[in-house]
């Protein structure tokens, strides 16, 4: 399922190397420029690109998209990009018990499709209620849910080695 990225573009299992090329190309730096914000060695930024290294793990791709001051947008992206959950994960834990309850009730496979939409209708509710990220009460927004029955429906997937982050 291809997801869209906020700036019109439809991005699915995109290689980290890939997303990396395609920020560092918006932002209009050169490979050693890059290397240089993020404290990084240009031919690594190269060998990354290329698909020659692996992603670096979430600690340090938060690091280089704050380094770069990305949006949570592209920040996501990258680490999805890398395989890894988005940056709310990474900060909250994959073991946070709240998100774990959710996690198991929506995959559970006793809840009917309207149920799963009900829960999912009223954790919006919520949201709107509590907010944006900036805190502003009231001006949440809904979040795009796919239709039952397809790819992402079943809620999170793990991510790393037996359900945990890679640090």
């Amino acid at each position: 399922m291809a997801v869209d990225d906020g700036r019109g573009e439809s991005r699915a299992g995109e290689p980290f190397g890939e997303a990396l090329r395609s920020v560092r190309v918006r932002l209009d730096l050169s490979q050693g420029q890059l290397a240089n914000k993020v404290g990084l060695d240009r031919s690594y930024i190269n060998r990354l690109e290329a698909g020659e290294r692996g992603a670096p793990s979430a600690h340090a791709i938060v690091a280089m998209a704050s380094a770069l001051n990305l949006d949570d947008l592209d920040t996501d992206r990258l680490l999805l990009a890398g395989g890894l959950p988005v940056k709310a994960l990474v900060e909250v834990g994959l073991d946070d018990p709240t998100l774990l309850a959710l996690a198991r009730r929506l995959t559970d496979t006793r809840l009917s499709p309207a149920s799963r939409s009900a829960l999912r209708s009223a954790i919006d509710s919520l949201l709107t209620h509590w907010g944006n990220a900036s805190g502003s009460v009231g001006s949440g927004t809904a979040v795009e849910r796919p239709k039952p029955g397809q790819a992402g429906d079943g809620g999170v997937s793990g991510r790393g080695r037996g359900g945990r982050m890679r640090q």
